[in-house]
């Protein structure tokens, strides 16, 4: 192993080894009893092992910073240091050097942080301190061995796993994606073969489909990771921006070992933040609020992950004041967001939040207020392929939720056909699919059509004309409308025919090609040709920019062309 293959396996332990300190520091805080002896313990063991090995590495700025933390926790494990508020908030600080001093020497700079010098010294005037008092009752927090309190279980998981480079991932990932494509053209051409030994090979590509599904899985499942790796950074935030706030809020996690694809823990990160930022700041009451109407001091904040289906749901709650219906009207129709004489609906009205610039803040503060953030969450949410609603009540709080799919690598796709061209819908956005008279659609204003379907008027979008190409036929009682939801509300796409559903291995545009509207990514199907997978919100913006008229001709269907005499660069596109 090379010198700089060490260090970067050094630099993702460590990293793992502070994150897991700030963590047990957070629980120790809220323990309302005496503090646990297994918390002090494993914050000891973690900064031991970050001063040994960096030292080892010649890190000496970092060991020796972890040296002076470390004297502190021996003495919290003697009992002779209590724990209280000021001590947790040096603790925690001192975690923050330690993130901040990893950080730079992993980018090879010299420069130190900024709050070094005073972190140091607090930890020092802890150290040349008399010793405290301990709290009634306790005593010594164990001894300098680790011996039975729980080390060697945790060697025992760590055992079990391994760090693999994600790009050696990724191109497993993508082998098996065109082991997946070329099994698929297979069954194609052994369907069309003679009855005289079509039984046998119909029987073998069975075998090797069941293997290739196998295999994806498995492969599939090394890029999964559970969403604990996100929610374990938010407790601090939360702790943070309460205090900043004057306000008492506890963090309730659960579902933390739902797993989601690499790929879509990298990019939903910040769409939570957000939206943890914006309970605290908007949504939940100082203490003396919750109070006067009969609430607790302490706030709740739920945030929650679980699957259904092909489908992750999240789930970010909080107990506070709720969205103000009123308030948001209002705020819309003087931004010209609302027309005095519509009657809009709760969700309509309650979607505006995550319109860009639009905030109901009447001050700036360093959380939240300038219009930037929700809009920013929703178009996060949606270019994974995922929706956002919220759910609110007034004085009882407000819920938001997030549905985003599996995996950005493969999908379950239904195939459409427009003109000579084929298109994939992911199966998660259909509602259902219909052939409708011809009195159901109408014509409103001048150039928007809808369909009517069980009483509801539903956008209808030809997406010949969105695309700019010619259609099989112009009358929408002959082809076939599919009703997919965006946004909580359902909008029909006019198609030619439907073809099969299959799965699909997405292959990314950007890297071969350009970002295309309304275009989440391509597609080789059986017989060797390009489809386009289609991105409903992409959809839905391009039809709303350009009402009754048609795209830039050519646009995304050129791409089509342009892959079809480039197959090998889709080939090796690998996944969003």
């Amino acid at each position: 192993m090379t010198h700089d293959a060490t260090l970067e396996m050094f630099f993702e332990e460590a990293a793992d080894l502070v994150g897991d300190s700030e963590a047990a520091l957070l629980r120790l805080e809220q323990a309302s009893s005496e503090p646990d002896p297994a918390l002090v313990n494993r914050i000891f063991r973690n900064v031991h092992t970050l001063k040994g090995t960096s030292a080892m590495l010649g890190l000496d700025r970092l060991a020796g910073f972890a040296h002076s933390l470390e004297d502190v926790l021996v003495r919290m494990r003697k009992g002779e240091q209590a724990v209280t508020p000021t001590l947790v908030d040096t603790l925690l600080a001192s975690v923050d050097v330690l993130r901040r001093l990893l950080a730079r020497a992993r980018e090879g700079s010299g420069r130190e942080p900024d709050n070094l010098e005073s972190a140091l010294a607090k930890l020092r005037a802890l150290n040349a301190g008399a010793a405290t008092t301990p709290a009634h009752g306790a005593g010594p927090f164990g001894r300098a061995s680790d011996e039975g309190d729980g080390h060697d279980p945790d060697h025992a998981a760590e055992a079990t796993t391994v760090r693999v480079p994600i790009e050696k991932v990724d191109g497993l990932v993508n082998l098996v994606g065109e082991l997946v494509i070329t099994q698929s053209m297979i069954a194609r051409l052994v369907a069309h073969l003679g009855p005289d030994r079509a039984a046998q090979l119909e029987e073998a590509v069975a075998q090797m489909d069941r293997h290739a599904r196998e295999l994806q899985e498995r492969v599939m499942a090394v890029r999964m990771l559970p969403i604990r790796t996100v929610f374990s950074r938010f407790p601090r935030l939360v702790r943070d921006l309460a205090q900043a706030e004057g306000k008492q809020v506890v963090l309730e996690a659960s579902g933390e070992d739902t797993e989601l694809d690499k790929g879509v823990i990298e990019q939903i990160t910040d769409p939570l933040t957000h939206l943890l930022r914006n309970a605290i700041d908007h949504g939940i009451e100082t203490p003396e609020a919750r109070r006067l109407a009969g609430k607790p001091e302490v706030s709740r904040l739920r945030l929650r992950a679980y699957q259904e289906g092909g489908n992750i749901h999240l789930e970010v709650a909080d107990d506070g004041r709720g969205l103000d219906r009123d308030t948001i009207a209002r705020k819309g129709a003087a931004v010209g967001l609302l027309t005095p004489d519509t009657r809009p609906t709760d969700d309509e009205i309650f979607g505006l939040i995550f319109r860009p610039g639009f905030s109901t803040a009447e001050t700036v503060s360093h959380v939240s207020g300038r219009g930037v953030g929700l809009d920013v969450v929703r178009r996060n949410v949606e270019a994974l392929g995922g929706s956002i609603t919220v759910h609110t009540e007034a004085g009882r709080g407000a819920t938001f939720h997030i549905r985003l799919p599996l995996t950005l690598a493969i999908l379950d796709g239904q195939s459409l056909r427009v003109g000579s061209h084929t298109y994939i819908l992911p199966l998660a956005s259909i509602v259902e699919s219909m052939r409708p008279r011809p009195d159901q659609v109408r014509r409103v204003f001048t150039d928007a059509e809808v369909v009517v379907i069980r009483g509801r008027a539903l956008p209808m979008i030809r997406l010949h004309r969105l695309f700019g190409i010619a259609p099989a036929v112009e009358d929408p009682a002959q082809g076939i409308v599919v009703i997919v939801e965006h946004e909580g509300r359902d909008v029909a796409l006019l198609v030619d025919e439907l073809g099969g559903q299959q799965q699909v291995v997405i292959k990314s545009l950007e890297v071969n090609f350009a970002k295309v509207a309304g275009v989440a990514g391509a597609t080789i199907l059986s017989d060797g040709a390009v489809a386009l997978i289609l991105d409903v919100p992409g959809l839905v913006a391009l039809s709303r920019a350009r009402p009754g008229r048609e795209t830039r001709p050519g646009a995304p269907h050129a791409v089509v062309s342009m892959a079809r005499s480039e197959d090998e660069s889709l080939e090796g596109g690998g996944q969003r």
